[in-house]
């Protein structure tokens, strides 16, 4: 889902800069899914059909069109914690052979987080975080 959504992001701003910005969050939520996926097997459950997660994610579009790159940038900044709650609270309940995995899935967010606070800064470098995630 988080891949649709960032996707059409890259089709919403319009700045180049902030295109790639958005196309590589895609990247970066793309790379988490995949790297859970065998804990869906493990456990046995099935995700969504990637048509309609990417369809989902796209329709997250319509909640933010409206905000400028600044105000999407701070919302990242103000919202996505909250998610951080929702995934250590997940940790906690796995079992420790499943945290590896789990972590892989939280740093996904620390990483986003980490990159809209640079970006919100106007450092060069916001993407640091998102591309160090993605190298392991």
């Amino acid at each position: 889902m988080g891949e649709g959504y960032f996707t059409a992001l890259s089709e919403h701003f319009v700045e180049p800069h902030q295109k790639e910005k958005m196309l590589l969050m895609a990247k970066v939520e793309s790379y988490a899914a995949e790297a859970i996926e065998p804990l869906l097997l493990k456990y046995d459950l099935v995700p969504r059909d990637f048509s309609l997660l990417r369809e989902m994610g796209r329709e997250g579009l319509k909640k933010i069109c409206h905000l400028t790159w600044e105000e999407f940038i701070d919302g990242i900044c103000d919202n996505f914690p909250k998610y951080l709650i929702e995934f250590g609270d997940l940790e906690e309940m796995a079992p420790k052979d499943d945290l590896q995995l789990l972590k892989i899935l939280t740093y996904h967010e620390v990483a986003a987080i980490e990159f809209a606070k640079l970006e919100r800064a106007k450092k060069v470098n916001s993407t640091d975080p998102l591309m160090k995630y993605m190298e392991g």
